[in-house]
């Protein structure tokens, strides 16, 4: 399961990364946030999800204001994230620089959850907006971009979804976490599958090498069994179209952020 807390390690690695601001809302707050905002998506209750992540949305971007921000998951993580910070600041002009830091996870978790509750109350077009962010601010996590990646195929722009569900599948390659890596890999797979049938592109050429993976010929998806959107719960071949139903994305954030 992905969790959305870091070490006491990695907390004090990234303490020492960006520079110092006035924080409204802090670590353990946000951290209880987002356990409030968990429980209120599984209890389905998108609207109450809302005015529990915007304070820390808001404050992941006062933040922002004064340096680039991204979030990690770990300690590796943090230091993947502040040498490729490192390395973009190397590459852009003197008076163009601006400070950069990583924080806790949590942050960009109040903007994948505010995603999750805006998708689950219809509002699609801002729900794009957060699901994109969530991505942008934490670009190692493999299920935030499968989930930006979900978006586009509901939107049925499948180029962009296969492109994005490839990108997926590419960067869960680099987890450690193996049942992180096989949950998310399979996700990709599902979804590339799904946007190659709608273009018609399905068995038109070369299998990609991905598709004879174990994690798409076993991937199972239990919760939902019957429901539009969901997997049959014997499914271990190709399933029909996704639809962005409410129990799909439950069953995601199920396998995705909840923790024991």
């Amino acid at each position: 399961m992905r969790s959305l807390f870091i070490s006491a390690t990695a907390c004090a690695f990234m303490a020492t990364l960006g520079t110092a601001y006035a924080e409204p809302t802090k670590p353990e707050a946000a951290r209880a946030a987002i356990n409030k905002a968990t429980a209120a998506i599984k209890a389905g209750n998108p609207a109450g999800v809302i005015p529990l992540v915007d304070p820390v949305i808001t404050t992941l971007e006062e933040m922002e204001k004064e340096q680039t921000v991204n979030c990690a998951d770990s300690t590796a993580e943090a230091l993947m994230l502040s040498l490729s910070q490192a390395a973009a600041m190397d590459k852009t002009p003197a008076k163009e620089r601006r400070n950069a830091g990583v924080v806790a996870p949590d942050f960009c978790a109040a903007l994948f959850l505010k995603g999750f509750a805006l998708i689950d109350l219809m509002r699609m077009e801002e729900a794009e907006v957060f699901l994109r962010r969530a991505h942008e601010t934490a670009p190692l996590s493999a299920q935030y971009l499968n989930e930006y990646a979900q978006w586009h195929a509901s939107a049925r722009q499948w180029n962009k979804a296969h492109d994005l569900f490839q990108e997926a599948f590419d960067l869960g390659e680099w987890d450690a976490d193996k049942n992180r890596k096989k949950f998310n890999q399979a996700r990709a797979l599902r979804g590339m599958a799904f946007s190659e049938i709608e273009m018609g592109e399905l068995g038109s050429g070369p299998i990609n090498p991905a598709f004879e993976a174990p994690e798409w010929r076993t991937y199972r998806t239990d919760r939902c069994a019957g429901k539009a959107g969901c997997l049959s719960k014997n499914r271990t071949t190709i399933p029909a179209p996704i639809r962005l139903a409410p129990c799909h994305f439950a069953s995601n954030l199920e396998g995705g952020i909840n923790r024991s």
